[in-house]
């Protein structure tokens, strides 16, 4: 092998692995279970629900809920627990979209946030969201699980 075609594949490698990392922070390998990073992808449907369990952090919005979205908005919420069910009374505007979690986190990653990832199910949607705005600094950072996923007619 010349030295001009080692460093070609050098160079080819490397932009290949750059290729690769740049959306490494979306579905980290122990996500497991063949989760795809399809945030691009993933379109909010105009109806579906799913339930949400909210935590980590001093804020508002934490706890277990029952959501139906339709037309990008939060159409019904059931908070499955005590906190979850005074947000829903006192603060509704605070149950969110699938749509608007990633919106979070798009904000998040565009303001250098420490941490900002999105994990996807293999049919795109997104199951955890982590938001850690410094990760040194107590109580500021936001974790979402998202299960019982479905897309309504």
């Amino acid at each position: 092998m010349t030295k001009s075609s080692t460093y070609l594949l050098a160079a080819s490698a490397a932009l290949a692995l750059a290729a690769v990392g740049c959306d490494a922070g979306s579905t980290p390998a122990s996500a497991g279970g063949g989760a795809k990073a399809k945030a691009a992808r993933w379109s909010e449907p105009d109806r579906y629900s799913f339930q949400l369990l909210s935590e980590s952090g001093e804020r508002g919005g934490l706890g277990k809920y029952r959501i139906t979205v339709g037309s990008g908005k939060v159409i019904k919420a059931i908070g499955l627990d005590e906190p979850a069910r005074r947000t829903v009374e006192e603060n509704p505007q605070d149950v969110p979209t699938l749509g608007s979690l990633l919106t979070d986190v798009q904000k998040a990653r565009a303001g250098q946030a420490d941490v900002a990832k999105a994990v996807f199910a293999a049919d795109g949607h997104p199951t955890e969201i982590h938001i850690d705005w410094l990760a040194n600094a107590i109580d500021d950072e936001a974790d979402y699980l998202i299960t019982e996923y479905r897309e309504l007619p």
